[in-house]
C-alpha cells in the first residue's frame, strides 16, 4: 500500500490557460515544485530545501478553468542529505499528473546538509 500524504491545491484560473484551452504546462510544473517543496519541508524537518531533479512528467488529462487540482506526495524516501517522492495531481478522482522528484537539504551556504531527521 502506498504511503500518501495531502499537500495543497490550486483552482485552475482563466490566467493560467494556454493557446489550446488548457492550463499551460509550465503553470502545472511551477504548481508541482511548489508542493513537493512544502511536502519535503515538513517531511525532512528541515527550513531550506532545493529542487535536484523532477523525472518524466505524465500530463494524463488536460485541466479546464474552474478545476480544482489536489497535490499528494507517495512512497517518500528519506536519504542522508535528499528526499525523494512521487507528486501526483489529481482533479476529484482522475489522475492529472505524475512525476518523481529530488529535493536536497541545504545550509546556509548553499551547501548539501545531514537531514537530522534521516535515520541513514
Amino acid at each position: 500500500m502506498e504511503n500518501e500524504y495531502y499537500i495543497n491545491a490550486h483552482i485552475c484560473m482563466t490566467r493560467d490557460i494556454g493557446t489550446h484551452g488548457n492550463l499551460f504546462g509550465g503553470i502545472m510544473l511551477s504548481w508541482l515544485d511548489e508542493a513537493a517543496a512544502i511536502f519535503a519541508r515538513r517531511y525532512a524537518g528541515e527550513k531550506h530545501m532545493v529542487t535536484l531533479r523532477f523525472s518524466e512528467l505524465l500530463f494524463r488529462e488536460p485541466v479546464h478553468v474552474g478545476e480544482m487540482i489536489e497535490f499528494f506526495a507517495l512512497n517518500p524516501r528519506l536519504g542522508r542529505t535528499s528526499i525523494t517522492m512521487e507528486i501526483v495531481g489529481r482533479v476529484g478522482v482522475r489522475e492529472i499528473v505524475h512525476t518523481t522528484t529530488t529535493f536536497v537539504a541545504v545550509g546556509d551556504d548553499g551547501k548539501p546538509k545531514v537531514i537530522e531527521k534521516s535515520d541513514k
